[in-house]
């Protein structure tokens, strides 16, 4: 495609915009209000050379994937940088990067992978998703806070090269990751509490998905897959089991944790939720499709 072969810049996905680093950028793209679908992903994607990649993984890391490449997965290569904060086994394992001005990580690999930045950040990107490859001079990705692309698999090694800390969660589905199944009746939340649920991206496997309520605000009647949650904002919610307001379960929340949603739990397959808490609620989450 066009896309990607112009070295002075490069929008990737519509959520932000690479440029080689020591040239200027243009001002950043808005986040798109349409649905991210993974083939748009492809255009900004160029093969790894592979005499321009490491062939082994540094010694002493593993992780719970293994690439062709050799290379290691993020947490693996650089565990000060990228942290597994809530996984779902044999599902998917819900990342937290953060990264301190001038911070720079391992060569590493990922698999395909749902993203939302919480922070503005600066990053120069040697390898996909910038029209760079592993190896070389990376390009400069400027991307704003609340930004939900949707990568397909890459390799690449990445520097914050801007003046403050960029923060940003991802889902990694694992290898085998098993499908969920038909739920009977199912009920969308996205359908029946529009004005809490919005969804920010999605492809055919992962939906990327905002909540957010107002002191004492409470949805309808829903189902969810499994999910991976990170908490944005609030301090405590109450959920009711089935809909079940005799059996409901306070829960404290804390900012910035990850929380792990499988269907298998009763809470989070079948419920309704308040807003119980002292402030407004918002929560990021990344729910499984099939």
């Amino acid at each position: 495609a066009a896309v990607g072969r112009d070295l002075r810049t490069l929008r990737c996905a519509k959520h932000f915009q690479c440029t080689p680093a020591g040239q200027r950028s243009r001002p950043t793209a808005a986040l798109p209000s349409s649905k991210a679908r993974r083939p748009e992903m492809r255009c900004c994607t160029d093969p790894v050379d592979a005499a321009d990649e490491p062939k082994t993984a540094p010694a002493g890391m593993s992780g719970p994937f293994s690439f062709s490449s050799g290379l290691p997965d993020c947490c693996a290569a650089s565990p000060d940088l990228y942290k597994t904060i809530a996984e779902i086994p044999d599902v998917a394992r819900l990342v937290e990067m953060t990264f301190p001005p001038g911070a720079k990580d391992v060569p590493h690999e990922h698999p395909i992978h749902s993203m939302y930045f919480i922070t503005d950040c600066k990053l120069k990107i040697a390898g996909p998703p910038t029209p760079t490859k592993l190896g070389e001079e990376g390009g400069v990705a400027e991307v704003p806070a609340g930004a939900a692309p949707i990568f397909p698999a890459m390799a690449h090694q990445v520097e914050n090269v801007g003046d403050a800390v960029g923060k940003a969660i991802f889902v990694e589905p694992y290898p085998n990751c098993k499908a969920c199944g038909e739920v009977a009746g199912y009920i969308s939340p996205f359908e029946v509490s529009p004005g809490c649920y919005k969804i920010l991206a999605e492809d055919d496997d992962w939906i990327t998905g905002v909540l957010t309520m107002a002191v004492g605000e409470k949805d309808l009647l829903h189902h969810h897959k499994d999910h991976l949650i990170y908490v944005l904002e609030g301090d405590g919610v109450t959920i009711y089991p089935g809909g079940d307001e005799s059996a409901a379960m306070v829960v404290p929340l804390q900012v910035g944790a990850g929380i792990p949603a499988p269907m298998s739990a009763p809470p989070f397959a079948k419920h309704t939720l308040l807003n119980s808490g002292t402030v407004p609620l918002k929560m990021v989450f990344f729910e499984a499709k099939k």
